[in-house]
């Protein structure tokens, strides 16, 4: 198991994703793991991680110190979340970012997510 304490979930908003980077696709579909999510269910996130939703809609909320809860994002088809170390600084400085424990993830509907080796999408294609 590991320990979340430290990690991070980047939240990088591609919604193109495969509209702009079209060998994209067929390569990562080698490499992939297929997750498919029901309504209502939880994504429990693994460090280090790239996820891309391939369908439908995924929620991620934060839940605050003082017991509030923040939808910082609903992420369709085409977006990329991330998880990292906390000392992992390669993810884009400009990116959403939040401590993995903090957060929830969850499905909106039925979702289907790729999950990709660390680093997937930044190799050339």
């Amino acid at each position: 198991m590991t320990d979340n304490s430290s990690n991070h979930l980047i939240i990088r908003r591609d919604t193109h994703l495969f509209a702009t980077r079209p060998g994209l696709m067929e390569r990562l579909a080698k490499e992939r793991e297929l997750v498919s999510l029901t309504a209502d269910q939880l994504l429990h996130p693994d460090t280090p991680h790239d996820y891309i939703v391939r369908r439908g809609k995924l929620r991620v909320s934060q839940f605050l110190a003082d017991g509030r809860e923040v939808s910082r994002a609903v992420l369709q088809a085409g977006a990329v979340l991330l998880t990292r170390a906390n000392n992992d600084r390669q993810a884009d400085p400009e990116a959403d970012r939040y401590l993995v424990d903090d957060l929830v993830l969850m499905a909106l509907g039925e979702v289907e997510l790729w999950v990709l080796p660390a680093g997937a999408l930044e190799q050339p294609e």
